[in-house]
């Protein structure tokens, strides 16, 4: 009898072993078009939250997803023909000025591979000041050729113009037995984590421009340039504004000490001080509260992945993982207590 149950349980245990193995290689062989679903999903939770608000206005859902995009399209396209210009006239002239420390400090061996910091500095300055074709040609490659690029965006427009569009989506692939939960925690989901990645980005903004405009106070040279660096480094926690204030110090250095000193507290100012004091509470207080440990975490498994899409996905990944671990154990504590009672 008891042989009879081991020699059960075993071979369950395999084929529970090989239909595990076989989803995983499913998954390696659709990884692009999972990818590319990841993508529109978190796009369109992303662009839900002003277009629900536009229809809690009276507006059509269809007229309000159409002015949402072509917004957007509108945006990256000033940006295309008058920030990224000026950006890249900016890194070409530290190339130009500083390409003695670019070539001396600027290789950096990590295991095998050299990072050419000269040669990256180059290639930027040249793509951004490419025309609009090349540009968008450019953006287009980012997210994985033509047909990549446009799946994306048709598959997030459909997802935004129906009313629940994204969560229709979830409830079709959801188990019946497994629906209340899921749809549940994807209310959580979309609610924390569209409040995070609208929060985060009006405070990377503003911490930008503050940082540009300090900086170009006090006559620091490339103020655009490092504060638009800024922007983007603020999204990575703990090391970010870090990493964002070397290049200002140094350049700072280059001109006075006293100088690099003010671009200390600058920085120290604006991202220590205002950040968490002011701009957090401001953008961010009905988001979900990330633990920066985790965001970094995330952040660098996702660039080690999948590259400069990888680290970008892994942002708001690590919001949908902060919601369930909440979840998890507000779930745990309640059962707990269930049971001591």
């Amino acid at each position: 009898m008891d042989q009879r149950m081991v020699i059960d349980i075993s071979i369950n245990a395999v084929i529970k072993l090989i239909l595990a193995i076989l989803a995983l290689v499913l998954l390696y062989l659709l990884r692009d078009i999972i990818l590319m679903v990841l993508v529109a999903l978190i796009l369109a939770i992303a662009l839900d939250r002003p277009i629900d608000a536009f229809c809690e206005r009276k507006v059509p859902r269809f007229l309000a997803t159409t002015f949402i995009y072509l917004l957007l399209f509108s945006v990256i396209g000033i940006l295309f023909y008058l920030v990224f210009p000026i950006l890249a006239e900016q890194i070409k002239n530290i190339v130009t000025n500083y390409s003695f420390y670019l070539e001396s400090i600027g290789r950096l061996k990590f295991g095998a591979d050299l990072i050419d910091f000269k040669s990256i500095f180059d290639q930027l300055s040249n793509s951004l000041t490419e025309s609009a074709g090349a540009i968008v040609g450019t953006l287009i490659t980012f997210f994985g050729g033509l047909v990549s690029f446009f799946t994306i965006i048709a598959a997030s427009i459909f997802f935004n113009i129906q009313e629940n569009g994204v969560k229709k989506f979830i409830f079709y692939l959801t188990p019946i037995e497994h629906q209340p939960y899921v749809l549940n925690i994807f209310d959580k989901i979309q609610r924390k984590v569209g409040n995070w990645l609208w929060g985060k980005l009006g405070a990377a903004v503003s911490v930008g421009i503050l940082t540009s405009l300090g900086l170009y106070l006090l006559g620091i040279k490339y103020a655009l340039l490092l504060g638009f660096l800024t922007m983007i480094l603020n999204f990575i926690p703990l090391i970010g504004a870090i990493v964002a204030a070397v290049p200002a110090v140094l350049l700072a250095l280059n001109q006075s000490s006293t100088l690099a000193l003010l671009v200390v507290f600058l920085f120290v100012f604006i991202n220590g001080f205002l950040e968490q004091f002011f701009l957090v509470p401001l953008f961010m207080k009905k988001a979900v509260d990330l633990n920066p440990a985790l965001i970094l975490l995330v952040v660098l498994v996702g660039g080690k992945l999948a590259g400069i899409l990888g680290v970008i996905l892994a942002i708001p990944v690590a919001a949908i993982a902060a919601v369930l671990i909440e979840d998890y154990i507000q779930r745990k504590t309640k059962l707990s207590g269930a049971d001591i009672d």
